[in-house]
């Protein structure tokens, strides 16, 4: 077959696709009541639209004439002259009458003003025709760079006012068409702006218009390539045609699959970028900062902030389409040519590397301005005068990163003279103090806290040495530190400790509230409970409201009535209703502000102690965590306290939560939030009503995975497998052995060693069952996956430290019967109050201590007995 999609200047009907923009202009030349303004970036088709409103609506009695003002004219009258000229030698037969005339007059009134000869001549013309004078100007951007733009649209304007005067105009109408705004054309404040312009977007095809493409272009394609092609392209019609006319090239030869499609869009437009529109669009991306600025803002979702006007520019240089409410990229071949990287390296080409860390500093991206500071030093240096500061931001940077040990590596390198710069100096030196802490250098923190606190200063700088002192001081291990720290917040407290002239009230108060917080804190867990309540209760008058959920939520720690819990609780959800706090991310140097992670608490709280009042009152407030269903923002805390403080109680009461609302439906409960729920359950719970979680659970797992089988599973499976067996329900526990064997392809390699507690169970079932030469094959299968060395580096804590070989030695009993059976899964071995024993928590961790002491964790099901 012949090439259909060859390169066309005019793209021919047969293979033309119909948009909104053609009914659209079809509408303005019924109606002549207003020019039509085509707004398009380059190359998206908007001559062919022209010339095909041309070809399509032309009638017999009609002339519609196709200026191209790309080419400028001398003068506006020269400019006229060619619209009119064109209209006659295009339509020779229509204008024979009146082209003498024209030129006489042309000849004979050579004192009359171009706008009023060109209206003449415009009249003249719509007398010799029964139908309509539509006249197309393309290219009016390159028009708006003369001296006399102005008249042209002036007149143009004007034509369709002076139809109350000559009734002929009324069938003149223009289309106009170019990369511009109405507003940009008349450039001159004293003429009355271009107004009446009816508005033309010409956006992409749509998913039905790319296939109508297709169909006109005889490509026969399978479905995936065709979603593939409209994926990367998202209807551009410039880009649609061009790799479409390569995959019919490559189709003739080959059948194509979807990374053919992917090598095509690479190679045409993703290598060396020249090709059209990327070309044009990335050169106008190199010289606005506007728009290299509204690309950032929109990749980091933040597309709702770019102006109107800015908007416009995206629009006309081809990177968005127009829809007032939707802001993105248009497609992924133009995202992927304008990426991050790309935009960050002409930034940096404009204004250098560090003028762009700074700036990145500025706005508190500390991560790209450390990026940004690393890769200036990774082959500059930094000017001397510039050096102590720039180390500094990369100190702070580094800090605010919680990369604390480069926070102090570049805080070293930040050497602030004490006496010319004593303000800069110090604050270096709190600023490595705090470094210090958190990189649990404790003896360093305190160093650099005390020069500050020996200098002599009595300013904030060293009130804040001071508090940081105090705190930190409770951190170490020496007991005179402890001393020094209560010391110092007493002195704060009653204000010796401080000039307070020197001081702002409310930074007094803040002083002075953190101050009996962390007294408080002492008193807690000195068992001082009353004086504890006292300070926490000073702490919260004094503080800073955004400080204030902390406070009471370590007071609600060693709260006793619920009348007083219920109160505290009320507060703080109060202090949520009324917008008077709003959460952060965690800050160190806040490190009590009201984050996200505080609120995570308070709703915990108080769903765990008051799911059936205050929860109400919370539930709205939810929405600040993210957009989630109510059971799953309670998954996502139960993750949450057994993540960050391991409280597998407090999860359980979460997760039964969401599973006793299950039909509820304010809960919204889905699937895959239920499956997780029910596996999260039949794990950590050591109820009676654990196996029913688990028999659930595992009825979902048979039926769908929802999620990639892990450790957990595995011990859900053995847990389930060994009570059944223990109650005798041998043909049960054998149906689940079944299952789990059936998965095994599925199951990650790092957790294959569990399989060997799976064996010995299945093992043992058969033993009781008396099928002997089922029990032989499981075991020589034991003995083998047991001598596997990859499998032996495998950690388990289902197996222990001794597990593998126990099994290895029971399964080797049953082939050769005189060796000795021993079980290492739940062991019923009887252990003295003061017997040393080995235990594994469920978070990995062992501990080697006397049963007495972990009594009670054993029978939470917090841990088990390894030996």
């Amino acid at each position: 077959m012949p090439k259909v999609l060859k390169p066309y200047t005019i793209i021919p009907s047969d293979l033309y696709v119909q948009r909104d923009a053609d009914r659209q202009i079809k509408n303005i030349i019924n109606d002549m009541g207003r020019p039509g303004y085509v707004l398009v970036s380059r190359q998206m088709g908007k001559t062919n639209l022209l010339l095909n409103a041309k070809r399509k609506l032309e009638t017999p009695d009609d002339v519609f004439v196709y200026i191209d003002l790309s080419n400028p004219f001398e003068n506006a009258k020269t400019c006229f002259e060619n619209i009119i000229d064109t209209a006659i030698e295009t339509n020779t037969e229509k204008f024979k009458s009146v082209e003498k005339t024209i030129l006489e007059r042309r000849k004979e009134l050579l004192e009359t003003p171009p706008h009023k000869q060109h209206t003449n001549e415009l009249r003249l013309l719509l007398k010799s025709i029964p139908g309509k004078l539509v006249i197309i100007l393309d290219e009016i951007d390159a028009l708006t760079k003369t001296k006399y733009s102005d008249q042209i649209f002036a007149q143009i304007r004007s034509i369709y006012f002076s139809r109350v005067n000559f009734k002929e105009l009324e069938k003149l109408t223009y289309i106009l068409s170019g990369v511009i705004e109405p507003t940009e054309i008349i450039k001159d404040p004293k003429i009355s702006p271009f107004n009446i312009g009816q508005k033309i977007f010409l956006n992409d095809f749509s998913r039905d218009e790319f296939e109508q493409f297709l169909n006109n272009s005889k490509l026969d394609l399978d479905q995936k390539i065709r979603d593939r092609i409209f994926n990367w392209t998202n209807g551009n019609p410039r880009m649609t045609w061009d790799v479409c006319s390569e995959v019919e090239n490559q189709n003739k030869r080959h059948e194509l699959k979807e990374e053919n499609i992917d090598k095509i869009i690479s190679d045409i437009y993703l290598t060396t970028f020249d090709k059209p529109p990327i070309d044009n669009i990335r050169e106008l991306v190199k010289k606005d900062r506007e728009i290299r600025n509204a690309i950032v803002e929109i990749e980091y979702q933040k597309g709702k902030e770019v102006s109107d006007k800015v908007k416009s520019k995206l629009y006309l240089s081809g990177i968005i389409n127009y829809e007032e409410n939707d802001i993105h990229i248009k497609n992924q071949i133009i995202k992927e040519s304008l990426n991050l990287e790309w935009i960050k390296s002409l930034e940096e080409e404009d204004k250098g590397l560090v003028r762009v860390a700074i700036e990145f500093f500025e706005k508190e991206n500390y991560i790209e301005a450390l990026n940004t500071f690393e890769r200036f030093l990774s082959e500059n240096n930094f000017e001397e005068a510039d050096k102590t500061l720039c180390y500094y931001y990369m100190g702070y940077a580094s800090y605010r990163n919680t990369d604390f040990l480069k926070a102090i590596q570049y805080l070293n390198q930040s050497t602030f003279d004490v006496d010319e710069d004593a303000k800069w100096y110090f604050r270096v030196l709190n600023l490595k103090g705090l470094a210090y802490y958190y990189h649990n250098q404790i003896d360093e923190s305190l160093q650099c806290f005390k020069e500050v606190m020996n200098s002599g200063r009595k300013d904030e700088i060293y009130v804040r040495a001071l508090l940081n002192f105090g705190s930190i001081a409770l951190k170490s291990e020496k007991l005179n530190h402890k001393d020094e720290a209560i010391k110092i917040f007493n002195e704060i407290i009653d204000e010796s400790g401080f000039n307070k002239e020197k001081l702002k009230d409310y930074f007094v108060k803040e002083l002075k509230s953190i101050a009996h917080y962390n007294l408080a804190q002492i008193q807690n867990t000195t068992g001082e409970y009353e004086k504890a309540i006292e300070n926490y209760r000073q702490a919260i008058q004094l503080g800073k409201v955004n400080t204030k959920p902390a406070i009471i939520l370590a007071l609600l720690e060693i709260t006793k009535t619920t009348e007083e819990k219920f109160d505290l609780l009320n507060q703080l959800i109060n202090l949520i209703s009324e917008e008077k706090i709003k959460p952060i991310e965690k800050d160190p140097e806040k490190p009590i502000d009201f984050s996200f992670d505080e609120l995570k608490s308070i709703v915990v709280s108080v769903y765990v102690n008051f799911s059936d009042s205050l929860f109400e009152r919370i539930k709205p407030h939810l929405s600040i965590l993210g957009d989630k269903t109510i059971s799953k923002h309670l998954y996502d805390l139960a993750i949450h306290v057994i993540n960050k403080e391991k409280d597998w109680n407090t999860a359980i009461l979460l997760l039964n939560g969401i599973y006793k609302n299950a039909s509820n439906e304010e809960y919204a409960l889905d699937s895959e939030t239920k499956y997780n729920t029910l596996k999260l359950l039949s794990y950590f719970s050591r109820t009676p009503e654990s196996s029913r979680y688990s028999i659930e659970y595992l009825s979902l797992f048979a039926k769908e995975r929802l999620a990639v089988i892990d450790y957990l599973d595995m011990e859900i499976f053995a847990n389930l497998i060994y009570s059944l067996t223990e109650k005798k329900g041998f043909q049960n526990a054998l149906r689940y052995v079944t299952l789990i064997n059936s998965v095994k392809e599925s199951v990650p390699e790092n957790i294959l060693i569990n399989y060997l507690v799976i064996y010995h169970l299945e093992l043992n079932l058969y033993f009781y069952l008396n099928q002997r030469q089922k029990a032989i094959a499981k075991a020589e299968e034991i003995i083998s996956l047991a001598s596997d060395e990859k499998i032996r580096q495998q950690n388990s804590n289902l197996l222990g430290e001794t597990g593998l070989d126990i099994i290895k030695k029971n399964a080797e009993s049953i082939l050769h019967p005189t060796a000795r059976v021993q079980t290492p899964v739940k062991s019923e071995k009887t252990y003295g109050r003061n017997q040393t024993v080995k235990v594994r928590y469920k978070d990995g961790t062992t501990l080697e201590t006397k049963f007495k002491k972990v009594e009670n964790d054993l029978k939470k099901g917090e841990c088990y007995i390894l030996n």
